[in-house]
């Protein structure tokens, strides 16, 4: 019997998965499942037809299923021969009802605070979490689709209204300010000259200005998931309910981020969620004992090669939206096939060369001189120091000279 395939985000930080469900995932299957009848596979959305990771591959019903609940669905619906959760028989009516509630509010509120950490917070996100994206994704998709991860994650946070955290949208916001004022004809005193003794305020980062709130965001998530008993001897919390607390706190935990308040108020404050995620993941083993296999295509290169192509596409306004689900629905029309015959791939590649040859157009362009700019100047009416008598005049004078 083939063995399942698990698509995934790729290790980061020590775990197997930069992504909390893909972690919860791989501990599901490794807890219930034999390392023989399963296979890990590091991808990205891009190569797989759910558009979504984690995604399982089941050969025996040539189906997929995307998401955590989706995939545990399947594997208690389809075992393969391995597949032993002890939990489910043990588990009331009540404890299965409460192991919904429970992963579901993780995933509403744990992910919004995984994306300030990793995501929002420009000092993370840049000396961190986008180096390790970039040795997951293999070359050029990097270009295409991290920039987009971010953005979404980004957006799954916004409602907390911690954006201060993301200093470079700061900095470019105030660069936009500073010449808006000067086109509008304003007098703006350079930075260097206007700066005067930094306060308090200054000198801290952002996450420490926002210190107590992040950390009352951190307790009204973890206060409710500190409920539940997750002892070794609890044999009425579901295994699917100790993978989800594992995925998401895991990641909560990685000290390995230039500003780390998550791990800090976590280890502080948490201790029994702690010790609970340490235990689990020696249990779920070390990332290299995982049964990880290399991704299979006909033509790796032309495989990256299209997803590149289709990434930028996606880019496209109004056009990427209609193409990523009209290239969705063909790859769900196709998902039982394993390989690509040569025709098939002399159709991709002639699609990949339009694409890039449309994107390539559309670059080139926005960077043309909108309506001639080059050509035509266009500039504001002098300021005017009129009515300021002979000092006006004077002034009008040395500005037309410094002009």
């Amino acid at each position: 019997m083939a063995p399942l395939q698990l698509y995934v985000w790729g290790p980061a930080f020590g775990l197997p998965s930069i992504d909390a469900e893909c972690n919860a995932a791989i501990a599901y299957l490794a807890q219930t499942t034999s390392k023989a009848d399963f296979q890990l596979i590091q991808s990205s959305p891009s190569a797989v037809p759910t558009h979504h990771l984690p995604a399982l591959h089941d050969p025996v019903t040539a189906t997929w299923s995307s998401g955590f609940s989706s995939i545990v669905r399947h594997l208690q619906s389809h075992p393969p021969p391995s597949f032993h959760d002890h939990s489910l028989p043990a588990s009331s009516s009540r404890a299965l009802a409460d192991n919904t509630a429970y992963t579901t509010f993780l995933a509403a509120h744990g992910t919004p605070l995984i994306a300030l950490s990793f995501y929002v917070s420009s000092a993370n996100w840049t000396a961190t979490t986008r180096p390790a994206y970039s040795k997951i994704l293999p070359f050029p998709l990097p270009w295409t689709e991290v920039s987009g991860i971010r953005t979404h994650m980004a957006e799954r946070a916004e409602h907390l209204g911690m954006s201060s955290l993301d200093t470079d949208a700061e900095a470019e916001k105030e660069r936009q300010e500073e010449e808006a004022a000067a086109n509008a004809g304003w007098i703006t005193v350079p930075a260097a000259l206007r700066r005067g003794p930094r306060t308090v305020g200054e000198v801290l980062v952002p996450e420490q200005k926002r210190r107590i709130k992040l950390e009352g965001l951190v307790k009204d998530v973890l206060d409710v998931v500190a409920e539940v008993n997750l002892s070794e001897a609890s044999e009425g919390t579901p295994t699917t309910l100790k993978c989800v607390v594992y995925g998401y706190l895991s990641l909560m935990l990685v000290e390995e981020v230039p500003r780390a308040w998550l791990s800090e108020v976590v280890r502080q404050k948490y201790p029994s969620l702690t010790k609970f995620v340490g235990e689990f993941g020696r249990q779920v083993g070390e990332v290299e004992s995982l049964p990880w296999v290399e991704e299979h295509e006909s033509n790796q290169a032309l495989a990256v090669q299209t997803r590149f192509a289709h990434g930028v596409v996606h880019e496209i306004p109004w056009i990427g939206e209609v193409w990523r689900r009209w290239w969705a629905g063909r790859r769900m029309r196709g998902a039982g096939k394993t390989e690509t015959n040569s025709g098939e791939g002399v159709l991709l590649a002639g699609g990949s060369v339009v694409m890039l040859a449309i994107a390539a157009g559309v670059f080139v362009f926005k960077r043309l001189p909108r309506f001639g700019a080059t050509v035509q100047r266009w500039e504001m009416a002098p300021v005017g120091f009129g009515g300021l008598g002979a000092a006006g005049e004077f002034l009008s004078n040395v500005f037309v000279k410094l002009e």
